[in-house]
């Protein structure tokens, strides 16, 4: 497997946990217990600060790649850079509840549940197109050559601040929480 497909493989891996995580604190709000919204809310900054800025991106060049050299018959390639769009909109609209609820600003339980299940639900579904559908596309479609060109092209990143060789202090208690549910 090309090194660049098992890096985005394992930025799945870790944003799985990351839902695993808000999946559990939806059950609990839907039961009516408060979760810990400064957890949420730094769940929901690493995912807009990191996925939107550094792993969609990322995946973008490899799609547009795929599109520009034909290779895309059935538009899958094109729908999934759409969803980066639809997915961006979601976290944001996600993370000015949860700014507006963190500076004592009503919002209601229900319109919370359905901005998170929204978030959830597209995120959950678009990383399972991907690692089913178009992940195992992009390995049969792509050789060795392609993968020359296509790896200059890809944005440099900063290490993952979360799941990286280093968590920063801001996602100190994030990390220390996923160590948690991991145990549990």
């Amino acid at each position: 497997m090309n090194e660049v497909m098992k890096v985005l493989r394992l930025e799945h891996r870790g944003l799985g946990q990351l839902l695993g995580l808000l999946q559990n604190k939806l059950r609990r709000l839907e039961q009516g217990i408060l979760p810990n919204f400064n957890l949420l809310d730094d769940v929901i900054r690493y995912i807009e600060s990191y996925a939107t800025l550094y792993h969609h991106p990322k995946e973008d060049v490899i799609y547009r790649y795929i599109i520009e050299r034909q290779l895309d018959d059935k538009g899958q390639f094109f729908d999934i850079m759409q969803e980066h769009h639809t997915l961006a909109q979601n976290t944001h609209n996600l993370q000015e509840a949860l700014d507006a609820i963190l500076h004592d600003t009503i919002v209601s339980r229900d319109e919370l549940i359905t901005l998170l299940r929204r978030f959830i639900e597209a995120e959950i579904h678009h990383l399972n197109t991907e690692d089913t559908v178009v992940f195992p596309l992009i390995e049969e479609l792509l050789a060795d050559e392609d993968w020359v060109t296509i790896t200059p092209l890809i944005p440099t990143q900063k290490d993952d601040p979360l799941f990286g060789k280093k968590v920063k202090e801001e996602y100190r208690d994030l990390y220390n929480r996923l160590l948690e549910t991991a145990e549990e």
